[in-house]
């Protein structure tokens, strides 16, 4: 069963249940906003969870949450969606056809958790971010292009390439938020051209993104990273 655990930060917890997986909340008493922070491949979303700390205190009136993938990843932990390879080779376009087609059907799970932090919380969709880190980020993008409710923000922190497949094509995306693509020079994890991969797709879309290189940076999210969402998403 799906638990959404509500952390006030107060240290209130409630926990809820609904059919699919775990999804972890910081709420503050008075949530204005709320952001979405999608984890990587073999991840959780309490391995996210840190990163509360790091950003309430810049982002006040902030809801943070963290879901977990619906799939188990063959290395352990979970996957939004298959990865055939890692590294240079994921620049093989022919990989997407198997990523993206599960990446849709997954991504209707966070349309889901959009709509629940809709009516929870009472937000309308212009206060909703979206982020994610990895394959998060992908999630996160793919989120914010496909919702049938405009979502302004969307941040992806290392992102795997989104492409355009024969299942994911123009017509389905329904909306052009705004995004961040944010990406170490010295990431092995993804191709090192991720971030041409992706500015190459959204210019099909008229999306022109922000992006933020950071020098000397793995697959990883750093306070370098973490300060660039913050003054985007501010």
């Amino acid at each position: 069963m799906k638990k959404i655990i509500l952390g006030f930060f107060t240290a209130c917890f409630l926990t809820l249940t609904s059919a699919y997986a775990e999804v972890l909340a910081d709420i503050p008493e008075n949530p204005q906003r709320a952001l979405i922070i999608i984890h990587g491949y073999g991840g959780n979303g309490s391995r996210m969870h840190w990163m509360t700390d790091n950003l309430k205190n810049s982002l006040p009136n902030m809801a943070f949450y963290y879901p977990t993938a619906p799939e188990k990843s063959p290395q352990g932990g979970n996957q939004w969606f298959q990865i055939p390879t890692l590294g240079e080779n994921m620049s093989k376009k022919d990989l997407y056809d198997i990523m993206m087609a599960d990446a849709l059907k997954n991504v209707k799970e966070l349309h889901q958790l959009v709509e629940k932090i809709h009516k929870d919380l009472g937000l309308s969709y212009q206060n909703i971010y979206v982020s994610g880190f990895s394959q998060g980020g992908l999630m996160a993008l793919l989120t914010a292009l496909t919702n049938p409710h405009q979502l302004p923000v969307a941040v992806s922190f290392s992102g795997v390439p989104l492409l355009f497949t024969k299942d994911f094509t123009p017509k389905h995306i329904k909306n052009l938020p705004d995004i961040l693509l944010i990406q170490g020079n010295s990431d092995s994890v993804i191709p090192k051209d991720s971030w041409e991969m992706t500015v190459s797709t959204l210019k099909q879309l008229k999306i022109k993104p922000q992006i933020t290189i950071l020098q000397g940076v793995g697959h990883q999210i750093n306070s370098e990273a973490i300060q660039a969402a913050i003054k985007f998403m501010e």
